[in-house]
C-alpha cells in the first residue's frame, strides 16, 4: 500500500514537471511576451501575411474613437486557431487605433483554464474554445468571437463592435 502511495507521488511530480516544460504561455500576457518566446515564428508569419481591408480599418477607427470598448482575449499558444487569429487581431487593432490599455490577453493551458481566477469567475467566462475574444462596453459583454470566423475575423469583429446581429461559432 505504501509503495502505491509513493508511485502516485512520483507520477504526479513527473507529470507536473512535464507540463511545466510545455513552453506554452499561460496567464496575462503582452504582445512582447509572445515575441520574446519560441512562439515568435508563428506570430510573425501570421502577422506579416495578414493584410486588413482599408475600409474595415476606417470603420473600426470611427467606432473606437466614439466608443469605449474593452477586449479580453483568451487563447492558447498551442492552438492553431489562436496562432492564426491572435496576430491578425493585434494587427487589426493596431491599424485601427485601438487603445491597448483596454486590451487583456490571457494565455490558457490545453484544458482552457484561466489562471488565477475563482471557479465562479471561470464558469461565468465560459471559455470552451480558443481563441475567445470578448468585447465589453460599460463593463457589459456585448458579444464574443469564438474559435473561428463566420465570415472573416475583420467582418465578424466589425459586426460585434457596431452591434450588428452576430452569432459566434457555438451560438445557436
Amino acid at each position: 500500500m505504501m509503495n502505491l502511495k509513493y508511485l502516485f507521488i512520483v507520477v504526479f511530480l513527473i507529470s507536473n514537471f512535464t507540463f511545466s516544460q510545455d513552453n506554452n504561455l499561460v496567464g496575462e500576457l503582452k504582445k512582447e511576451d509572445i515575441l520574446s518566446s519560441e512562439h515568435k515564428k508563428w506570430f510573425d508569419e501570421n502577422y506579416d501575411n495578414y493584410k486588413p481591408q482599408p475600409e474595415t480599418i476606417e470603420q473600426l477607427k470611427h467606432l473606437f474613437k466614439n466608443n469605449n470598448f474593452n477586449i479580453e482575449v483568451y487563447f492558447g499558444t498551442w492552438c492553431s486557431d489562436s496562432q492564426r487569429e491572435i496576430p491578425r487581431l493585434l494587427k487589426l487593432l493596431e491599424k485601427s487605433g485601438f487603445n491597448f490599455n483596454n486590451l487583456k490577453l490571457v494565455g490558457v493551458d490545453r484544458s482552457k483554464i484561466v489562471p488565477n481566477i475563482s471557479e465562479k469567475k471561470q464558469e461565468a467566462l465560459n471559455i470552451t474554445n480558443v481563441p475567445t475574444i470578448i468585447v465589453y462596453q460599460n463593463n457589459k459583454e456585448i458579444n464574443r468571437f469564438v474559435e473561428y470566423a463566420q465570415e472573416s475575423l475583420e467582418k465578424d469583429l466589425l459586426k460585434i463592435f457596431s452591434k450588428q446581429p452576430y452569432k459566434h461559432s457555438y451560438q445557436y
